[in-house]
């Protein structure tokens, strides 16, 4: 594939290096460089250089001017009362978590700002696009991490702007009614899309199903089924992509049929193009929709005007359009796998089929395993590094599914709108769950199979460079075929190997504790070797609790020291828990008499005041003389802050974990 061919690939390049180097905190003066190079390059008359500059800085003023907008911190933490609208609703029963803009307090305009709101309740039911009323202590979305590589689950909600987050109760959420506006009206018709969905005559999997591939609505996804697909390399079915819109475009293409045999194909390309930015915009306008939505406009219109089309250069329009518009979407896993999956499509598929195009029939058998193979080159390292997991049976996996995939939307498809005139089509709905069934039966004796997918894997940034370093001599070998490209990619996946090895997870024999922050209990986390143990408050009925919170927070963390067992002990509310960490003696004070120190125990390092100690905490440290006191973050805020005073004024040293965990 020649680079002429691809004009706007270096463009597109240094756009998104342009949006990241912003991102990464590059201040503003940096683009002075770009800019003198610019003004050189015009002067040697290098007009393709001076546009590479341009586009550089152009990314970076564009990633500069979406800077969302900074919480005001003058609402930090007091109770007021917002109006808002919801621009992302997603339901986990009884919890629903609203991405809402909010744009008045107190009945008076504030500078708009997005803000993450917990509901623990499903009633009142919220949808997008609704204008809403509630009362809340709104606090800035911080990372807050307790432990070193922790997941954030918030981080990539704060990207793309999300600076505020607060809990909402039931009783004071308001919902006024829709917002007005056509893309509001567009945006509120999935609800309705939904609920369509639902009342299909087919099995409940069939309608989850049906609700994240036709509506773009995942929550009602059970967690099972999430796993199947994702340990056979499914879960790109369930998240709206180009296949999605390809199918919904081959339906309508098909419904207009009739325009076309009239000679109407211009406007058969419109109505065509027209409700696919509709179904682009009913979704939310995701990146992976998006994507596929610009490329099938460039695509028609190039046919329409007799042009050439070349996909890597509507690829790259596309990446420009969405980044124009939303330059922090460039930070999700949706923009990243999706434009990885189609490069890498693009480059390697056609190459990695067996048979020559002349060869219609087999050349089209075969391109099935090929696009799958090539799109998997794109993105197996990321989504390892995201998910830590790669399946192995995704080939045969995925041909079943990619088989399967049309019928079972188009039939869906076809019930939603025979439902529109009361029609109830019971074959198509047999048809339907049978089909389904065929995909879910594969993808369950697939990932039976011994070593069909590898878990707990951990990828880190390293890995991931050398892996697509490795992937260019790869690609020139496929289109070049000489012996020196074939050498180099050898060494390439040598080194990969290598670094594979050295910046994996590593058997660490040492010791840390953490104290991370909780407002319902209080948690000592003793990382030794391979082994975490858990001192906690909570009682036994509730380790199931904790062990799946802590295996999906710290799953990084685990991974990359290679912690293989996680333990789990309520410490006693009648006795101070002592332990022992790395020559440290840590206590643990969470009962009225427990404060009275046994004949084996001797210096105590650190005593850790939980929420169940509610004794005179100036006689219980005199007592055991402690080097420090840590007042946990499950204690009342009133009985944590009087604490403080109280061992202040007596010079006994003392610090918080409330608002910063501890660690050592």
């Amino acid at each position: 594939m020649r680079l002429s061919l691809m004009p706007l690939l270096p463009f597109t390049i240094v756009f998104i290096l342009g949006i990241l180097l912003e991102g990464w905190g590059v201040g503003a003066w940096f683009m002075v460089v770009p800019l003198i190079g610019a003004i050189i390059l015009w002067l040697f008359r290098q007009p393709y250089g001076v546009l590479m500059c341009c586009g550089l800085m152009s990314g970076f003023a564009v990633g500069f001017v979406s800077r969302p907008a900074s919480f005001p911190m003058a609402l930090s933490g007091i109770s007021k009362y917002y109006s808002a609208v919801a621009l992302e609703v997603k339901s986990y029963e009884p919890t629903q978590i609203i991405i809402a803009r909010i744009d008045s307090c107190e009945g008076v305009a504030v500078m708009p700002f997005m803000a993450k709101l917990t509901v623990p309740s499903s009633l009142p039911a919220v949808d997008e696009c609704e204008r809403l009323r509630f009362s809340s202590s709104l606090q800035p979305s911080v990372a807050g991490l307790d432990l070193p590589d922790e997941i954030d689950y918030d981080e990539p909600l704060r990207r793309m702007g999300v600076v505020g987050q607060g809990f909402v109760r039931p009783d004071s959420l308001e919902v006024v009614g829709g917002e007005p506006g056509l893309i509001n009206d567009i945006r509120r018709f999935r609800s309705d899309l939904i609920l369509a969905i639902v009342r299909l005559p087919v099995s409940d999997p069939v309608r989850e199903f049906l609700c994240a591939t036709i509506a773009g609505d995942r929550s009602m996804l059970t967690a099972d089924l999430r796993e199947l697909f994702s340990s056979t390399g499914l879960s790109h079915i369930l998240a709206l992509s180009g296949l999605h819109t390809g199918i919904l475009a081959w339906i309508i293409s098909v419904a207009l049929l009739p325009l076309y045999i009239a000679g109407l194909r211009w406007l058969r390309i419109m109505i065509l193009l027209i409700a696919l930015w509709g179904f682009a915009v009913m979704t939310g306008l995701p990146p992976s929709v998006v994507r596929s939505v610009v490329m099938a406009t460039v695509f028609l219109l190039a046919y329409s005007f007799q042009r050439t089309r070349t996909p890597f250069n509507s690829l790259c329009v596309a990446a420009l359009v969405i980044l124009v518009f939303s330059p922090r979407s460039i930070y999700t896993v949706s923009f990243q796998m999706s434009f990885l999956a189609v490069a890498s499509i693009l480059v390697f598929a056609e190459k990695f089929n067996p048979f020559p195009r002349r060869s219609r029939f087999l050349h089209g058998i075969a391109a099935y395993p090929a696009v799958t193979l090539a799109a998997m080159v794109g993105t197996a390292v990321v989504s390892a590094a995201y998910f830590n997991i790669v399946p192995l049976m995704f080939l045969p996996a995925n041909i079943i599914g990619a088989l399967l995939l049309p019928p079972v939307i188009i039939c869906g498809i076809v019930m939603l709108v025979a439902g529109v005139f009361g029609l109830t089509l019971m074959p198509v709905a047999w048809l339907t769950d049978k089909m389904f069934g065929v995909i879910t039966d594969t993808a369950e004796f697939l990932s039976g199979l011994s070593g069909a997918v590898v878990r707990d894997v951990y990828v880190g940034p390293s890995v991931i460079i050398v892996w697509f370093f490795a992937l260019i001599p790869l690609g020139l070998w496929l289109y070049r075929r000489r012996m020196v490209y074939a050498v180099a990619t050898a060494l390439c996946f040598c080194f990969l190997a290598v670094t594979f090895v050295y910046a994996g997870p590593q058997d660490d024999s040492g010791v840390e504790a953490y104290i991370p922050r909780s407002l319902h209990h209080t948690s000592l986390i003793v990382r030794d070797g391979r082994t975490m143990k858990v001192f906690t408050t909570l009682p036994p009925h509730r380790h199931s609790e904790i062990h799946d919170d802590y295996s999906r927070r710290y799953r990084k963390y685990m991974l990359k020291r290679n912690v293989d067992s996680l333990l789990i002990r309520t410490v006693s509310s009648s006795v101070a828990e002592v332990v022992d960490v790395a020559g440290k003696r840590f206590m643990l004070l969470c009962g009225n008499n427990s404060f009275t120190l046994g004949e084996s125990v001797s210096r105590i390092h650190y005593l850790v005041v939980c929420a169940g100690f509610r004794g005179d905490i100036v006689k219980a440290v005199a007592s055991m003389s402690p080097d420090s006191v840590l007042l946990s973050s499950d204690l009342n805020n009133r009985r944590h802050n009087r604490y403080m005073d109280e061992l202040a004024r007596a010079g006994i040293p003392v610090r918080s974990i409330k608002n910063s965990p501890f660690g050592l």
